[in-house]
């Protein structure tokens, strides 16, 4: 059995070369490594926009894994290619007995590890217990874990059914998107983090590391806020 990790969307996002590989390097600490205590097959599947010729490094980095890298049309939207990045590990029968996909943001500079213990075959799992807004369900976007016994369904209702239907082009909907089509009884989380307003609609944890609003979070940075 394997589990999956889909890195999607841009490289070198307003960083360097060197930025972007030891970003990587950080996510085989951070995100690899313990994810290896839960699975003996990695799989590290990239979908980017670039040449694969301009990014052949990249394969030296994840040489310990099942490495496979796919380029997409340019970006439409975050939604969009969300969905295109999704279809191409399908397409290419990278989920067969897999245990779950963890699909995540190429541009997060990891700074603690991902917490795995609550990951479950039949549940999806955000990043972590906190919604940007509680009444209104927005989530944080930039990280989500599918079971794999839920994997091609959620594939198939991503395809057939709109999940931006409030904050346009984002994902920022996906949380009320999986409630409504798997129930909440199949939604978890990865890392939990203290609320530190809890009583309070709004929270102050973002996935944004520097939002205007909040203050950000103890997990990742972005690659473009890291000086090399």
């Amino acid at each position: 059995m394997s589990i999956s990790i889909l890195l999607r969307g841009h490289l070198f996002r307003k960083c360097s070369k060197e930025t972007q590989i030891d970003l990587y390097k950080k996510m085989i600490s951070h995100v690899i490594k313990p994810l290896k205590k839960e699975s003996k097959d990695i799989n590290v599947i990239i979908v980017s926009y670039k040449d694969e010729n301009s990014v052949s490094f990249i394969g030296e980095i994840f040489k310990d894994y099942n490495y496979f890298y796919f380029k997409i049309p340019s970006k439409k939207s975050q939604v969009v290619c969300f969905v295109d990045a999704l279809n191409v590990v399908l397409e290419n029968k990278l989920l067969e007995n897999c245990e779950g996909l963890l699909i995540l943001r190429s541009d997060l500079y990891f700074l603690q590890d991902i917490d795995y213990q609550r990951i479950d075959r039949n549940k999806i799992l955000f990043q972590w217990n906190l919604l940007h807004q509680k009444s209104s369900g927005e989530a944080p976007d930039q990280i989500q874990f599918i079971g794999g016994n839920l994997i091609e369904e959620f594939i198939k209702k991503t395809n057939e059914f709109q999940i931006d239907t409030i904050w346009k082009l984002s994902l920022h909907n996906l949380y009320n998107f999986c409630v409504c089509h798997f129930g909440k009884e199949k939604i978890s989380y990865l890392n939990y983090i203290a609320d530190p307003e809890p009583n309070k609609d709004k929270c102050i944890i973002r996935g944004n590391p520097r939002p205007r609003y909040g203050i950000g979070n103890p997990l990742y940075n972005y690659s473009r806020y890291i000086n090399r």
